[in-house]
């Protein structure tokens, strides 16, 4: 059954239609008024009618009526049918006109291709003639630069010798200035140390020349030290002494800045060359010392 419906759905269409309708009709047909009951003992009136109408022109009536009923069950199968072949129709005219555009897409399509594929056939051939003429061009190019070639490489090696002349003479004198820096470098370090020397045999001379300016604050306790940073110029002159590690005592950390200005100058090594090493000095006063 399925197989039919799907190989011709057009008559089974129709013929659901058809069953429809006369199902309609046979419902419309039928007596659906209500039958009165009476209760027991009640007498039905009993109603008289004279018939006088010809039984034939009733069943002749009824013929008309069920042709009518006939007819209108065929106007409405036709009208179904009308309707389904318009469907089927605006369907069949729809398809068409989408496989009429298809078709005329892919005909735009294939000449847009093959208008690009005789464009690119043009371009490939203007290239291999650009490309003739530049294999041309590039021979006596060539020729020309092999003989320029030749020039360069003799001006090239005349270059590179002199180039390697001054890069020896530049290497050299490197070498001797890296020579001479390590020289001073050294010389630096020996007097860094020499002074870091100086100045350990100088603190405990500074250390007592404070101390001898200084007056402890009344209610200082014992045991107080602080680190000051004191900065000088040549002769030993103080410019500026500052406590850079306090004692915890703000009273005690100014008594100790102002002896070391009292102090001024200060005791210094004798040998004028390490004084760059003495313009700025940290040392710990300890009293207690």
């Amino acid at each position: 059954m399925w197989k039919a419906i799907r190989e011709n759905p057009r008559a089974v269409t129709y013929a659901v239609l058809m069953h429809l309708v006369l199902l309609a009709l046979l419902i419309i047909g039928l007596d659906w008024t209500p039958k009165v009951t009476r209760p027991p003992g009640v007498k039905v009136p009993i109603e008289a009618e004279l018939v006088t109408e010809d039984p034939l022109k009733r069943i002749e009536q009824r013929k008309e009526e069920e042709q009518r009923k006939q007819q209108e069950l065929e106007r409405k199968a036709a009208e179904a049918k009308r309707q389904a072949e318009a469907k089927q129709k605006a369907e069949t005219e729809a398809r068409h006109k989408a496989e009429l555009e298809a078709r005329q897409k892919a005909e735009a399509a294939a000449k847009q291709k093959a208008a690009a594929e005789a464009k690119r056939k043009a371009e490939d051939q203007a290239k291999q003639q650009a490309a003739a003429a530049a294999k041309k061009k590039a021979a006596a190019e060539a020729k020309k630069q092999a003989e320029a070639e030749a020039k360069r490489k003799a001006a090239a090696q005349a270059k590179q010798q002199a180039e390697l002349e001054a890069k020896r003479k530049a290497e050299e004198a490197e070498r001797k200035a890296a020579e001479a820096a390590l020289l001073a470098q050294a010389k630096e370090e020996a007097e860094q140390r020499r002074a870091v020397s100086e100045l350990e045999k100088f603190i405990p001379y500074i250390q007592d020349k404070v101390q001898r300016n200084w007056i402890r604050p009344p209610g200082s306790p014992e045991g107080l030290v602080c680190v000051v940073n004191v900065q000088l110029i040549p002769g030993g002159e103080v410019v500026s002494a500052k406590v850079i590690q306090s004692s915890g005592d703000a009273l005690f950390d100014r008594s100790v800045e102002s002896a070391v200005l009292k102090a001024s100058p200060l005791p210094l090594p004798n040998d004028t060359t390490l004084f760059r090493y003495f313009r700025e000095i940290n040392f710990k006063f300890n009293p207690g010392r």
